[in-house]
């Protein structure tokens, strides 16, 4: 066999297999299930589990959208939280996110992952309904 040909072939596998992993860290993070560890009631704090897998184990953030369905006006807000340490160099895992309320009524909360590069996940959301 001819020994350029070889070498030839070896160096293009290993393009191939850099290539390949190159395209895992540049896949964004996913939002895998996202639920409410407990009933959420008015005025007291809970948290919402959010299941995620992260190629490039490099989630920095969640952006936590919120809107309000009861009521005249539906008021949407919107706040980034950067307390996921536990995620950052894991591929998957769990995030456990606090959560309040002031107000009961129906409520919609979105999710997003940020990765250390400002790369986003899909948003996820869940409909909570917020007792007395």
């Amino acid at each position: 066999m001819n020994r350029s040909l070889f070498r030839a072939t070896g160096v293009g596998a290993l393009l191939v297999v850099c290539a390949l992993a190159g395209a895992d860290e540049a896949d964004p993070p996913e939002i895998l299930h996202v639920a409410v560890t407990r009933q959420l009631v008015a005025g007291q704090r809970g948290e919402a589990r959010v299941r995620y897998r992260a190629p490039g184990a490099n989630v920095a953030a969640v952006v936590m959208a919120v809107e309000d369905r009861d009521g005249a006006r539906r008021v949407t807000t919107q706040r980034e939280l950067s307390m996921v340490g536990p995620a950052f160099g894991r591929e998957e895992g769990d995030l456990f996110v606090p959560i309040a309320f002031a107000t009961p009524g129906r409520k919609r909360i979105v999710f997003t992952l940020l990765t250390d590069e400002r790369q986003q996940s899909e948003p996820a959301s869940i409909e909570v309904e917020v007792v007395p």
